[in-house]
Protein backbone atom coordinates (compact mmCIF):
# COMPACT_ATOMS: atom_id res chain seq x y z
CA UNK A 1 0.00 0.00 0.00
CA UNK A 2 2.69 2.48 0.48
CA UNK A 3 4.03 1.62 -2.89
CA UNK A 4 0.75 2.99 -4.07
CA UNK A 5 0.54 5.63 -2.00
CA UNK A 6 3.95 6.87 -3.72
CA UNK A 7 2.70 6.41 -7.21
CA UNK A 8 -0.81 8.41 -6.51
CA UNK A 9 2.02 11.20 -5.25
CA UNK A 10 2.75 11.60 -8.80
CA UNK A 11 -0.34 12.89 -9.62
CA UNK A 12 -1.36 14.84 -6.61
CA UNK A 13 -2.46 18.05 -7.30
CA UNK A 14 -2.93 17.57 -11.10
CA UNK A 15 -6.26 15.99 -11.10
CA UNK A 16 -8.87 18.66 -9.95
CA UNK A 17 -11.36 17.97 -9.01
CA UNK A 18 -10.49 14.03 -8.58
CA UNK A 19 -8.81 12.95 -5.78
CA UNK A 20 -4.83 11.64 -6.15
CA UNK A 21 -4.84 7.33 -6.41
CA UNK A 22 -2.23 4.90 -6.88
CA UNK A 23 -2.85 1.31 -7.13
CA UNK A 24 -0.69 -1.77 -7.47
CA UNK A 25 -1.18 -5.59 -8.34
CA UNK A 26 0.62 -7.88 -6.88
CA UNK A 27 0.55 -11.71 -7.83
CA UNK A 28 0.87 -14.11 -4.70
CA UNK A 29 2.71 -17.77 -5.25
CA UNK A 30 0.94 -19.45 -2.70
CA UNK A 31 3.71 -22.59 -2.00
CA UNK A 32 6.26 -19.76 -1.42
CA UNK A 33 5.31 -15.84 -0.95
CA UNK A 34 9.06 -14.76 -1.71
CA UNK A 35 8.56 -15.03 -5.03
CA UNK A 36 5.03 -12.68 -5.03
CA UNK A 37 6.02 -9.77 -7.22
CA UNK A 38 4.22 -6.50 -8.86
CA UNK A 39 2.70 -7.44 -12.08
CA UNK A 40 1.14 -3.82 -12.71
CA UNK A 41 1.08 -0.17 -11.00
CA UNK A 42 -0.45 3.53 -12.32
CA UNK A 43 -1.67 6.26 -10.61
CA UNK A 44 -5.05 8.67 -11.54
CA UNK A 45 -2.45 11.31 -13.80
CA UNK A 46 -5.09 13.88 -14.43
CA UNK A 47 -9.52 14.36 -14.43
CA UNK A 48 -10.68 12.47 -17.54
CA UNK A 49 -8.01 10.50 -17.98
CA UNK A 50 -8.07 6.35 -17.13
CA UNK A 51 -8.03 6.36 -13.04
CA UNK A 52 -4.77 4.53 -11.12
CA UNK A 53 -6.81 0.89 -11.05
CA UNK A 54 -6.53 0.87 -15.08
CA UNK A 55 -3.21 1.92 -15.73
CA UNK A 56 -2.11 -1.03 -13.30
CA UNK A 57 -4.62 -3.84 -15.04
CA UNK A 58 -3.11 -2.28 -18.61
CA UNK A 59 0.52 -3.12 -16.97
CA UNK A 60 -1.19 -6.39 -15.51
CA UNK A 61 -2.52 -7.71 -18.89
CA UNK A 62 0.32 -6.76 -20.88
CA UNK A 63 -1.25 -3.92 -22.81
CA UNK A 64 1.76 -1.56 -21.91
CA UNK A 65 5.10 -2.57 -20.44
CA UNK A 66 4.80 0.22 -17.82
CA UNK A 67 1.38 1.53 -16.00
CA UNK A 68 3.13 4.33 -14.26
CA UNK A 69 5.48 5.47 -17.14
CA UNK A 70 1.96 5.17 -19.32
CA UNK A 71 0.22 7.41 -16.62
CA UNK A 72 2.94 9.95 -16.38
CA UNK A 73 3.05 9.86 -20.32
CA UNK A 74 -1.06 11.63 -20.52
CA UNK A 75 -0.28 13.81 -17.28
CA UNK A 76 -0.06 17.25 -19.86
CA UNK A 77 -1.63 15.25 -22.57
CA UNK A 78 -0.30 18.70 -24.78
CA UNK A 79 1.49 17.18 -27.99
CA UNK A 80 4.11 19.87 -27.47
CA UNK A 81 5.31 19.26 -23.79
CA UNK A 82 6.57 15.77 -24.55
CA UNK A 83 10.22 14.81 -23.49
CA UNK A 84 10.64 12.58 -26.17
CA UNK A 85 9.58 10.67 -29.20
CA UNK A 86 8.88 7.91 -27.13
CA UNK A 87 6.91 9.69 -24.53
CA UNK A 88 4.64 11.12 -27.01
CA UNK A 89 4.01 7.60 -28.79
CA UNK A 90 3.43 6.20 -25.59
CA UNK A 91 0.73 8.81 -25.12
CA UNK A 92 -0.84 8.24 -27.95
CA UNK A 93 -1.04 4.48 -27.43
CA UNK A 94 -2.28 5.46 -23.96
CA UNK A 95 -5.50 7.51 -25.54
CA UNK A 96 -5.96 4.68 -28.01
CA UNK A 97 -6.67 1.96 -25.18
CA UNK A 98 -8.59 4.62 -23.50
CA UNK A 99 -10.89 5.17 -26.13
CA UNK A 100 -11.11 0.62 -26.20
CA UNK A 101 -11.80 1.41 -22.60
CA UNK A 102 -14.65 3.60 -23.09
CA UNK A 103 -16.45 1.47 -25.54
CA UNK A 104 -19.63 -0.47 -24.13
CA UNK A 105 -16.95 -3.70 -24.49
CA UNK A 106 -14.07 -2.17 -23.87
CA UNK A 107 -13.29 -3.67 -20.53
CA UNK A 108 -13.80 -7.13 -20.90
CA UNK A 109 -12.17 -6.88 -24.51
CA UNK A 110 -9.04 -5.48 -22.54
CA UNK A 111 -9.31 -7.36 -18.97
CA UNK A 112 -12.09 -9.82 -19.29
CA UNK A 113 -10.98 -13.33 -17.33
CA UNK A 114 -7.35 -12.03 -17.53
CA UNK A 115 -6.38 -13.72 -13.99
CA UNK A 116 -8.72 -16.47 -13.72
CA UNK A 117 -5.50 -19.15 -12.99
CA UNK A 118 -3.45 -16.98 -10.38
CA UNK A 119 -3.66 -15.46 -7.25
CA UNK A 120 -3.79 -11.47 -7.26
CA UNK A 121 -4.31 -8.80 -5.35
CA UNK A 122 -4.83 -5.24 -5.81
CA UNK A 123 -3.94 -2.40 -3.21
CA UNK A 124 -5.82 0.55 -3.71
CA UNK A 125 -5.03 4.15 -2.13
CA UNK A 126 -9.27 5.11 -2.50
CA UNK A 127 -12.25 2.71 -2.85
CA UNK A 128 -12.58 2.06 -6.55
CA UNK A 129 -15.50 3.72 -8.01
CA UNK A 130 -18.77 2.10 -8.76
CA UNK A 131 -20.11 4.46 -11.26
CA UNK A 132 -19.80 5.28 -14.92
CA UNK A 133 -18.41 8.82 -16.02
CA UNK A 134 -16.04 9.59 -18.37
CA UNK A 135 -14.63 6.00 -17.74
CA UNK A 136 -16.57 2.50 -17.02
CA UNK A 137 -16.48 1.68 -13.05
CA UNK A 138 -12.93 0.54 -11.91
CA UNK A 139 -14.69 -1.88 -8.90
CA UNK A 140 -16.58 -3.66 -12.39
CA UNK A 141 -12.57 -3.76 -14.34
CA UNK A 142 -11.14 -5.15 -11.52
CA UNK A 143 -13.94 -8.27 -10.95
CA UNK A 144 -13.99 -8.79 -14.57
CA UNK A 145 -10.45 -9.60 -14.77
CA UNK A 146 -10.62 -12.17 -11.63
CA UNK A 147 -8.95 -9.95 -8.99
CA UNK A 148 -9.05 -12.63 -6.16
CA UNK A 149 -8.33 -10.13 -3.30
CA UNK A 150 -8.83 -6.12 -3.13
CA UNK A 151 -7.24 -3.94 -0.49
CA UNK A 152 -8.19 -0.51 0.56
CA UNK A 153 -6.37 2.35 1.81
CA UNK A 154 -9.40 4.57 2.15
CA UNK A 155 -13.20 4.15 2.05
CA UNK A 156 -14.29 7.06 -0.62
CA UNK A 157 -17.20 9.23 0.63
CA UNK A 158 -18.52 10.55 -2.51
CA UNK A 159 -21.92 9.54 -2.40
CA UNK A 160 -21.73 8.41 -5.94
CA UNK A 161 -19.52 5.45 -4.07
CA UNK A 162 -19.64 5.25 0.05
CA UNK A 163 -19.24 1.72 -0.14
CA UNK A 164 -20.84 0.65 -3.47
CA UNK A 165 -17.31 0.24 -5.00
CA UNK A 166 -16.81 -2.69 -2.43
CA UNK A 167 -20.21 -3.85 -2.36
CA UNK A 168 -19.43 -4.81 -6.36
CA UNK A 169 -16.39 -6.35 -5.25
CA UNK A 170 -17.75 -8.74 -2.67
CA UNK A 171 -20.46 -9.42 -4.42
CA UNK A 172 -18.30 -10.95 -7.00
CA UNK A 173 -16.68 -13.26 -4.72
CA UNK A 174 -13.63 -10.71 -4.25
CA UNK A 175 -12.62 -10.41 -0.68
CA UNK A 176 -12.15 -6.91 0.53
CA UNK A 177 -9.67 -5.26 2.92
CA UNK A 178 -9.89 -1.51 4.32
CA UNK A 179 -7.00 -0.79 5.81
CA UNK A 180 -7.46 0.54 9.45
CA UNK A 181 -10.97 -1.03 9.71
CA UNK A 182 -10.23 -3.91 11.44
CA UNK A 183 -6.58 -3.61 12.97
CA UNK A 184 -4.74 -6.17 12.42
CA UNK A 185 -3.87 -8.92 15.41
CA UNK A 186 0.07 -8.82 14.84
CA UNK A 187 1.05 -5.58 16.85
CA UNK A 188 3.97 -4.87 13.80
CA UNK A 189 1.13 -5.27 10.95
CA UNK A 190 -1.02 -3.22 13.02
CA UNK A 191 1.17 -0.51 13.42
CA UNK A 192 2.11 -0.49 9.34
CA UNK A 193 -1.42 -0.70 8.84
CA UNK A 194 -2.31 2.46 10.59
CA UNK A 195 0.51 4.20 9.27
CA UNK A 196 -0.24 3.17 5.31
CA UNK A 197 -3.94 4.11 6.36
CA UNK A 198 -2.90 7.64 7.35
CA UNK A 199 -0.68 8.38 4.05
CA UNK A 200 -3.81 7.80 2.04
CA UNK A 201 -5.84 10.09 4.17
CA UNK A 202 -3.82 12.53 3.75
CA UNK A 203 -3.90 12.21 -0.19
CA UNK A 204 -7.90 12.59 -0.34
CA UNK A 205 -7.69 14.96 2.76
CA UNK A 206 -8.89 17.86 0.68
CA UNK A 207 -11.19 15.76 -1.83
CA UNK A 208 -12.89 14.65 1.21
CA UNK A 209 -13.60 18.07 2.46
CA UNK A 210 -14.75 19.18 -1.29
CA UNK A 211 -17.13 16.39 -1.75
CA UNK A 212 -18.67 15.43 1.31
CA UNK A 213 -22.43 16.85 2.06
CA UNK A 214 -22.63 19.29 4.14
CA UNK A 215 -25.24 19.95 6.70
CA UNK A 216 -25.45 23.67 5.75
CA UNK A 217 -25.07 23.58 2.46
CA UNK A 218 -22.36 27.27 1.34
CA UNK A 219 -25.34 29.19 -0.52
CA UNK A 220 -24.29 31.60 -3.68
CA UNK A 221 -21.34 33.66 -1.73
CA UNK A 222 -22.08 36.68 -3.89
CA UNK A 223 -25.98 37.05 -2.80
CA UNK A 224 -24.92 36.90 0.92
CA UNK A 225 -21.49 38.97 1.73
CA UNK A 226 -22.94 42.40 1.98
CA UNK A 227 -20.46 45.73 1.49
CA UNK A 228 -19.81 45.40 5.35
CA UNK A 229 -19.01 41.70 4.63
CA UNK A 230 -16.45 43.06 1.75
CA UNK A 231 -15.06 46.24 4.01
CA UNK A 232 -14.70 43.55 6.86
CA UNK A 233 -12.82 41.23 4.68
CA UNK A 234 -10.48 43.74 3.34
CA UNK A 235 -9.57 44.73 6.57
CA UNK A 236 -8.33 41.75 7.76
CA UNK A 237 -6.68 41.20 4.46
CA UNK A 238 -4.87 44.77 4.87
CA UNK A 239 -3.87 43.47 8.78
CA UNK A 240 -2.46 40.39 7.32
CA UNK A 241 -0.34 42.21 4.43
CA UNK A 242 1.10 44.59 6.72
CA UNK A 243 2.30 41.41 9.11
CA UNK A 244 3.22 39.50 5.98
CA UNK A 245 0.88 36.74 7.41
CA UNK A 246 -1.80 36.69 4.38
CA UNK A 247 -1.72 33.76 2.29
CA UNK A 248 -0.60 34.50 -1.43
CA UNK A 249 -0.48 32.17 -4.83
CA UNK A 250 0.36 33.73 -8.01
CA UNK A 251 -0.45 32.89 -11.44
CA UNK A 252 2.47 30.34 -12.85
CA UNK A 253 4.65 31.82 -15.33
CA UNK A 254 4.01 30.71 -18.87
CA UNK A 255 5.85 31.94 -22.13
CA UNK A 256 3.36 31.06 -24.42
CA UNK A 257 1.39 34.55 -22.70
CA UNK A 258 1.97 37.55 -24.53
CA UNK A 259 2.44 41.15 -23.32
CA UNK A 260 -0.52 41.73 -25.76
CA UNK A 261 -2.25 38.88 -24.15
CA UNK A 262 -1.87 40.21 -20.66
CA UNK A 263 -3.76 43.58 -22.21
CA UNK A 264 -6.76 41.42 -23.46
CA UNK A 265 -10.30 40.86 -21.54
CA UNK A 266 -10.99 38.42 -24.20
CA UNK A 267 -7.87 36.50 -23.13
CA UNK A 268 -8.82 36.60 -19.58
CA UNK A 269 -11.49 35.20 -20.19
CA UNK A 270 -10.92 31.94 -22.40
CA UNK A 271 -6.89 31.44 -21.06
CA UNK A 272 -6.90 28.03 -19.57
CA UNK A 273 -7.21 28.05 -15.58
CA UNK A 274 -4.71 24.85 -14.47
CA UNK A 275 -5.73 22.09 -12.20
CA UNK A 276 -2.32 22.57 -10.34
CA UNK A 277 -3.54 25.93 -9.56
CA UNK A 278 -6.92 25.57 -8.88
CA UNK A 279 -5.90 22.86 -6.20
CA UNK A 280 -3.41 24.82 -4.63
CA UNK A 281 -6.13 27.77 -4.08
CA UNK A 282 -8.49 25.11 -2.72
CA UNK A 283 -6.24 23.61 -0.65
CA UNK A 284 -5.21 27.62 0.72
CA UNK A 285 -8.90 28.32 1.01
CA UNK A 286 -10.07 25.37 2.80
CA UNK A 287 -7.20 26.47 5.30
CA UNK A 288 -7.54 29.83 5.77
CA UNK A 289 -10.53 31.46 3.81
CA UNK A 290 -8.98 34.02 2.60
CA UNK A 291 -6.41 34.41 -0.38
CA UNK A 292 -4.65 36.64 -2.35
CA UNK A 293 -4.27 35.78 -6.19
CA UNK A 294 -1.09 37.40 -8.06
CA UNK A 295 -2.60 37.51 -11.64
CA UNK A 296 0.42 39.65 -12.92
CA UNK A 297 1.46 36.50 -15.04
CA UNK A 298 -1.53 36.65 -16.82
CA UNK A 299 -3.21 40.19 -17.09
CA UNK A 300 -1.97 43.72 -16.68
CA UNK A 301 -5.28 45.50 -15.50
CA UNK A 302 -7.92 45.31 -12.95
CA UNK A 303 -10.59 44.09 -15.88
CA UNK A 304 -8.41 41.22 -16.50
CA UNK A 305 -7.97 40.53 -13.21
CA UNK A 306 -11.50 40.90 -11.92
CA UNK A 307 -12.59 38.38 -14.98
CA UNK A 308 -10.05 35.50 -13.90
CA UNK A 309 -11.11 36.05 -10.16
CA UNK A 310 -14.48 35.40 -11.17
CA UNK A 311 -13.73 32.70 -13.22
CA UNK A 312 -11.90 30.74 -10.36
CA UNK A 313 -14.46 31.98 -7.42
CA UNK A 314 -17.18 30.45 -9.84
CA UNK A 315 -15.38 27.18 -10.42
CA UNK A 316 -14.54 27.39 -6.29
CA UNK A 317 -17.14 28.44 -4.85
CA UNK A 318 -15.89 31.54 -3.52
CA UNK A 319 -16.03 35.15 -3.52
CA UNK A 320 -14.34 37.67 -5.29
CA UNK A 321 -13.69 40.37 -2.34
CA UNK A 322 -11.82 42.63 -3.53
CA UNK A 323 -9.70 43.26 -7.02
CA UNK A 324 -6.85 45.82 -6.60
CA UNK A 325 -4.80 46.12 -10.15
CA UNK A 326 -3.42 42.32 -11.03
CA UNK A 327 -4.78 40.92 -7.23
CA UNK A 328 -7.78 39.25 -6.30
CA UNK A 329 -8.85 38.89 -3.11
CA UNK A 330 -10.74 35.50 -2.51
CA UNK A 331 -13.36 34.71 0.35
CA UNK A 332 -14.38 30.81 0.87
CA UNK A 333 -16.00 29.98 4.67
CA UNK A 334 -15.46 26.48 5.79
CA UNK A 335 -17.10 24.51 8.76
CA UNK A 336 -15.75 25.09 11.48
CA UNK A 337 -15.02 28.94 10.41
CA UNK A 338 -11.65 30.15 10.69
CA UNK A 339 -12.46 33.46 10.53
CA UNK A 340 -16.06 34.80 12.17
CA UNK A 341 -17.24 37.31 9.89
CA UNK A 342 -19.81 38.50 12.01
CA UNK A 343 -17.33 39.88 14.63
CA UNK A 344 -15.04 41.27 12.11
CA UNK A 345 -17.72 43.33 10.62
CA UNK A 346 -18.15 44.40 14.39
CA UNK A 347 -14.61 45.42 14.70
CA UNK A 348 -14.59 47.63 11.66
CA UNK A 349 -17.60 49.01 12.52
CA UNK A 350 -16.24 49.94 15.83
CA UNK A 351 -13.05 51.02 14.41
CA UNK A 352 -14.44 53.50 11.54
CA UNK A 353 -16.97 54.91 15.11
CA UNK A 354 -13.85 55.56 16.85
CA UNK A 355 -12.37 57.34 14.43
Amino acid sequence: MKLAARLARNGYGNTFPNPAVGCVLVRHHDDDSSLDSVIGSGFHPKAGMPHAEVFALLEACSHVEDGAAAAKSVMGAVADTYASNAEAMLAGKVLELFTTYKSEEGASELFNSRFDDCNVTAYVTLEPCCHWGQTPPCATSLAMAGVSRVVVGYRDPNPRVDGGGICVLQNAGIGVHVIGQNPADDETTSSQETEAAAECSDLVKYFVKRISPREDPVKNLDDVINGKKRRALRSIAGRQKSTGTIQQIGWPKDGSITEEDKKSSEFAERVPIGSRLLESIDQALWDHEILLLRLNNAVHKKKGAKIIGGRIAEVLNAHVAQVIGHTALLYRPTVPPVLDLDELVKDVLGDINSD
